[in-house]
């Protein structure tokens, strides 16, 4: 199956996607495991939450000053074949995310590490594992753009659809940038 998706993210972290490929996350914190990240088709529109996301990163709370003035969004068709997908917006998605919750949750419970995405971690564990042959990871998730982290909203209904692509160099098959603009001022 083939699918698009958005990422948004500064106009010079653009440019350096489109030249040298993307570069995973590897964060304690993510939200489907390690990955790039994609806004896809499902809840809302995947290109506005892009160009949102892009906005909305461009702040700096601690430094209280803009990151950078531009932002981008660039387009990926993404391939995967549809055994190596987990859909957690699916009824077998959360049924095979609950199954593997109940398998592994003890061994990740024994790190005594605080979890904050107990999803991203599971999904981490059984890659890391070679349990599944898993290459995305698709699901229905609450992110704070920038009117929520002004007004500081946090909901737990999902407000947009998104994905993590395990090793890009697989699965995304074309990117090409699609906008790029100015930030516009935030308050």
């Amino acid at each position: 199956m083939i699918f698009k998706g958005f990422h948004g993210t500064s106009s010079e972290n653009a440019q350096e996607i489109i030249n040298d490929s993307f570069k995973p996350s590897k964060g304690n914190d993510e939200w489907l495991g390690k990955g790039v990240y994609f806004f896809t088709d499902g809840l809302g529109n995947p290109q506005y939450q892009a160009k949102d996301w892009a906005i909305a990163e461009a702040w700096d709370k601690r430094a209280k000053r803009m990151k950078y003035s531009t932002f981008s969004i660039i387009e990926s068709d993404i391939s995967v074949d549809k055994e190596r997908l987990i859909d957690l917006g699916t009824n077998e998605g959360q049924k095979l995310l609950s199954y593997i919750k109940e398998q592994f949750v003890n061994k990740l419970f024994s790190t005594g590490k605080a979890i904050k995405f107990v999803e991203g971690k599971l999904i981490d564990y059984v890659i890391g594992e070679k349990i599944l042959p898993i290459e995305v990871v698709k699901g229905n998730v609450f992110i704070a753009f920038k009117k929520d982290r002004i007004c500081k909203f946090r909901q737990r209904t999902p407000n947009c659809t998104i994905c993590s692509v395990v090793d890009p160099s697989k699965n995304i098959k074309q990117s090409k940038l699609i906008l790029t603009d100015e930030i516009p001022d935030l308050r």
